[in-house]
């Protein structure tokens, strides 16, 4: 899911991603995920809720995520399996805060935490507190989460329809993930839910294929698609996780506030 730029380069950095036009729209949204395609391995099924908020804090965006899925096992047992993010992300993409914990059966299996900082001539620094203690440089190529989705925005309103770029949004300790999105063309789309937040608002259907963080493959180890709208929400969820595919759709979407700020 969803989906985490000092002086000359935070305008060289930002200027290409701007959005023209709708500011995005701080929301809570919930997602019900079902079972959309069965592929490889000893599946039988799997279902699951994705949560997703944007706040605006005027300075930055706080951006909390939490995904649930229940596996089914080919002999009937189940397993779940819990991601959780919140990220905190300057809006000219200085720094990225980010804490990601990733947990199955209770069981915490993975978890990062630190602080990516953009350097003076735009590459990004980031420090690892979790795992371990370390330090990772990255190209200044690299975007942050919501910079990602203000540049997908951007790339649709110029009718793009290819867009590659490599993002960082703390999940991974082995630095920025290879993406590559594809594009269509803004349209009425039709909402899993009746909202004013959505209602004669376009949207465009995107999808991105992700690459791993540190390979240099060339075949996609993940795939993300959905409908997304304007103002930077997103419906008709469709994730690939190799061995099955979930689809999801909105099933509430409440506005979140909008802050004063001078």
């Amino acid at each position: 899911m969803k989906r985490f730029l000092s002086g000359f380069f935070a305008g060289l950095f930002a200027l290409p991603f701007a959005v023209r036009g709708e500011a995005l729209q701080p929301h809570k949204a919930v997602y019900t995920l079902s079972l959309s395609r069965l592929k490889a391995g000893a599946f039988a099924g799997a279902s699951g809720s994705a949560t997703y908020q944007l706040h605006d804090l005027c300075t930055a965006w706080s951006v909390s995520q939490k995904l649930d899925i229940e596996i089914v096992n080919g002999d009937g047992s189940s397993n779940s399996v819990s991601f959780q993010s919140a990220t905190l992300e300057d809006k000219k993409a200085h720094r990225l805060i980010f804490h990601t914990i990733q947990s199955q059966d209770g069981q915490v299996t993975s978890e990062t935490a630190g602080e990516a900082l953009r350097q003076r001539h735009g590459e990004i620094v980031v420090h690892y507190t979790k795992p371990q203690t370390k330090n990772v440089t990255l190209p200044a190529r690299t975007v942050f989460p919501v910079q990602q989705t203000q540049a997908l925005l951007a790339a649709a309103h110029r009718k793009t329809l290819h867009l590659a770029l490599d993002l960082f949004d703390g999940s991974s300790d082995s630095g920025s993930i290879p993406t590559y999105a594809t594009l269509g063309v803004f349209a009425s789309h039709e909402a899993s839910l009746a909202s004013p937040l959505l209602h004669g608002r376009d949207a465009v259907p995107v999808s991105i294929a992700s690459f791993g963080a540190g390979t240099g493959t060339l075949l996609p180890d993940s795939a993300y698609s959905d409908v997304l709208w304007t103002n930077g929400i997103e419906d008709h969820l469709l994730i690939d996780f190799g061995d099955y595919v979930l689809s999801g759709k909105l099933t509430s979407l409440d506005a979140l506030p909008h802050q004063q700020c001078e």
